[in-house]
């Protein structure tokens, strides 16, 4: 391998537990016990959420006299676990189940909505939608329908939210500003539940730990934490429990296997899917709608092949340029996916564009600088939405050539630091399930600015050479009982033979893991790169 490591601790024949102190220490923990097990105490009060007595007491009113309630779900994963809870927790109070909405695509809260689908109902939920249509809010106000929003954007202090809805978020004067979503409307129904003498929300916790994960929110904030902990203690939502299996219920799981069929179904323009799914409590439906999610995600990614080819071709048109622009054709929203693969392999901004009439309008995903957003905003020929470096970007036609000269002149030289840090290097022989163990306290609840550990490890000599999956995934097996495994390896099998014949030493960056490999318990070394010594 040719990247540079940054490895923070040489933890080479220490001890399982010093290994685990080691890594603790270095990541700025003091109470080990509170920090990896949070407790309720960790919760800042529910009432420092600003009108969430307000929005307790409209709730309140709507059960007592039997209301017709609608409940509107964003589309990702935050929107999909925010719209759960709450439906789920009515649904022990209402008299009918509250009527679940989705936005179509990416489409975000109530712009673009036909309002005539919320007029028969007393109550509008908006739950992760917060966006800036006041004259959608007024209108709804205006013909008699209350409206309460829960959610973690950011807020326009140029609306006036609080003359038209009940908004309780994360934004307004609440010291958790990282709370996503979910959480805020998790909280609310805990709120609830305090009010009513139940404890409903507490079995909407695995839902809520989904949302505040796939939306990247803070990980070393400690009611975060307890929140995410508590809710991967317990798989109460049935999809969630057929989603993940026999495999263990952890940061990891909702990473890569719950988020990215969610994302899949939304990207595929099926997000009712999962809106189903989530609400299901039947098996066979539960099962039903799981295997359609997947399906999304298995054409997602049939899409991003067939387009492949042709924005590769773009893409190498322009390596002389500071960013890389390409067009593609599909009526499905995977230009932020390629966005992603692209920015990998070219190490530059990326935009990925789709013809919509006028303008162009698709993902933008960028590396190398603090804040391309700012940059392409600045130049006032495109409008960007979103993160710093990933994001919604629209430009219209007859400004395209000007802000691309734009960026070319006003983008300064990137500053891409190849170098990778990494936890702790230890020797393949310092793998054991007992480190492992440890390991798994710390990997159970990572994320934002608390990423899952990462070891380094050199030396590794003696080895076979396997596969699974027909060849998708590369097996090293340096002994019996570990298994060095890089899923969806692209490189050269036959190559890997050969350095195991010629017992050329192997290094990798990788995650510990353990568990079944068909029917054998093994030690699992998971990689990020995997390589020969140069």
């Amino acid at each position: 391998m040719t990247k540079n490591y940054n490895i923070l601790n040489d933890c080479r024949g220490m001890y399982e537990e010093e290994i685990f102190n080691t890594i603790l220490e270095q990541r700025g923990v003091d109470d080990i016990e509170e920090f990896l097990r949070p407790t309720e105490k960790n919760l800042l009060p529910l009432d420092s959420l600003v009108n969430i007595d307000y929005a307790a007491r409209r709730v309140e009113l709507a059960i007592e006299n039997k209301e017709r309630v609608a409940v509107l779900w964003d589309t990702d994963t935050d929107g999909v676990s925010s719209g759960a809870i709450i439906t789920r927790y009515l649904d022990n109070f209402l008299f009918t189940q509250a009527a679940p909405f989705i936005d179509e695509g990416k489409k975000h809260g109530l712009k673009g909505q036909d309002l005539k689908k919320f007029m028969s109902f007393d109550l509008l939920i908006i739950v992760d939608s917060l966006d800036n249509s006041e004259k959608q809010y007024k209108e709804l106000s205006d013909n008699g329908v209350d409206v309460i929003i829960l959610d973690h954007h950011a807020i326009n202090s140029k609306i006036p939210y609080d003359d038209y809805v009940i908004l309780v978020s994360s934004q307004r004067s609440y010291d958790n500003p990282h709370l996503s979503g979910s959480g805020v409307v998790w909280k609310f129904c805990k709120y609830l539940d305090s009010k009513f003498g139940t404890y409903y929300a507490d079995e909407l916790m695995d839902l809520a730990a989904c949302g505040l994960v796939s939306d990247m929110m803070d990980m070393t904030v400690m009611e975060n934490r307890y929140i995410v902990y508590q809710g991967l203690q317990q798989i109460c939502n049935p999809a969630i429990k057929k989603i993940v299996g026999s495999f263990p219920f952890n940061s990891t799981a909702i990473s890569f296997s719950i988020a990215p069929i969610i994302n899949a179904a939304n990207r595929m323009g099926k997000n009712e899917v999962a809106v189903k799914a989530f609400l299901a409590d039947e098996n066979k439906t539960v099962l039903k709608y799981i295997k359609e999610l997947k399906g999304c995600k298995e054409a997602q990614n049939e899409e991003v092949d067939r387009l492949l080819p042709d924005v590769i071709e773009q893409c190498e048109q322009q390596l002389h340029k500071k960013m890389i622009t390409v067009l593609i054709d599909t009526p499905y929203g995977v230009a932020g996916l390629l966005g992603n693969k692209l920015l990998e392999k070219y190490k530059r901004p990326i935009l990925v564009l789709k013809d919509v009439g006028n303008k162009y309008a698709g993902s933008m995903r960028a590396v190398g600088v603090d804040d391309f957003r700012e940059i392409c905003n600045d130049s006032h020929l495109a409008k960007v939405d979103g993160h710093e470096l990933a994001a919604g970007i629209q430009i219209k036609k007859n400004d395209f050539e000007q802000f691309l000269s734009y960026i070319e002149n006003n983008l300064h030289e990137l500053k891409l630091d190849t170098t990778v840090t990494v936890d702790v290097q230890i020797d393949v022989s310092d793998i054991t399930r007992k480190l492992i163990d440890y390991i798994k306290q710390i990997d159970l609840v990572s994320g934002e600015n608390f990423k899952s550990v990462r070891f380094f490890i050199d030396g590794i000599t003696d080895y076979e050479i396997g596969q699974m999956s027909n060849y998708k995934h590369l097996v090293v097996k340096p002994n019996d009982y570990l298994q060095i495994i890089k899923w969806n390896f692209n490189g050269s099998f036959d190559e890997y033979e050969d350095h195991s014949m010629m017992n050329d030493e192997l290094e990798i960056v990788c995650s510990l893991d353990s568990g079944f490999l068909g029917r054998k318990f093994v030690l699992k070394a998971v990689c990020d790169e995997i390589g020969e010594v140069s």
